[in-house]
């Protein structure tokens, strides 16, 4: 689908689950893997982004921002051919996250 179109649908995103961080962590990486993305350049990046949230509160809001930025427009481009109600309303908005919700009054 990712080929075909050039944006990938939300179907196809490694789904959120009540998994362990870690677990979750690396079925992501072997969902990588599996779309040809797990490029060492990709991989050293997400071991960059994960190591930085242990450097200070700074280096966490800043990837907490830099991933929603990522999940706004992957999302954005994956329902633009929803309704506006239902775009509001998903849970897969990161719009929606209380995650989100909290660094957007901290800014």
């Amino acid at each position: 689908m990712k080929q075909l179109t050039g944006s990938m649908p939300i179907a196809a995103l490694p789904p959120s689950t009540a998994a362990s961080s870690k677990k979750q962590l690396l079925e992501t990486i072997d969902w990588l893997q599996r779309e040809g993305a797990a490029t060492e350049t990709n991989l050293k990046l997400l071991t960059a982004l994960v190591e930085s949230i242990l450097w200070s509160e700074e280096s966490y809001t800043r990837f907490l921002q830099c991933g929603f930025d990522a999940a706004i427009e992957l999302f954005d481009i994956s329902s633009q051919n929803w309704e506006f109600t239902e775009t509001n309303s998903s849970p897969h908005n990161p719009r929606n996250w209380d995650e989100y919700k909290r660094l957007e009054k901290h800014q």
